[in-house]
């Protein structure tokens, strides 16, 4: 009974391929073309796309540190989007880009930030 709980779990907060933005010229389209909330630790650039699930790019900057840091930012921010997924609205891409504030936050500093910039930009269902 727990296996078949916990697999259905897994299953609603995976994060596929096809969730993310990878190439440049799709994180270009949503620069350019998208609209920005901005907030003190990062900023949310946000492009609808109709027909499409939610997908996000995540930007951090050299300047915010070393790789061991700039890693372990991408796979905090990571994290957070892989968990609130399902409350999202569906047909956004998203690029995060965090700020140098950002690196010495916490998990649940991460989860706050996300969750702010998702409200404000009208992203949560």
């Amino acid at each position: 009974m727990r296996a078949g709980v916990h697999l259905m779990q897994k299953k609603k907060f995976t994060l596929k391929k096809f969730n993310r933005i990878k190439s440049k010229k799709s994180f270009q389209l949503v620069y350019v073309k998208g609209r920005t909330v901005v907030d003190a630790m990062s900023v949310f650039y946000i492009l609808p796309e109709q027909g499409e699930d939610i997908k996000i790019g995540l930007a951090v900057g050299k300047k915010l540190g070393c790789a061991v840091v700039r890693n372990r930012v991408k796979r905090m921010m990571r994290e957070v989007f892989r968990m609130h997924k399902a409350e999202l609205k569906k047909g956004y891409h998203i690029v995060w880009v965090a700020r140098k504030k950002l690196t010495k936050a916490d998990y649940k500093t991460f989860e706050r930030v996300f969750l702010r910039l998702a409200k404000r930009a009208a992203l949560l269902q």
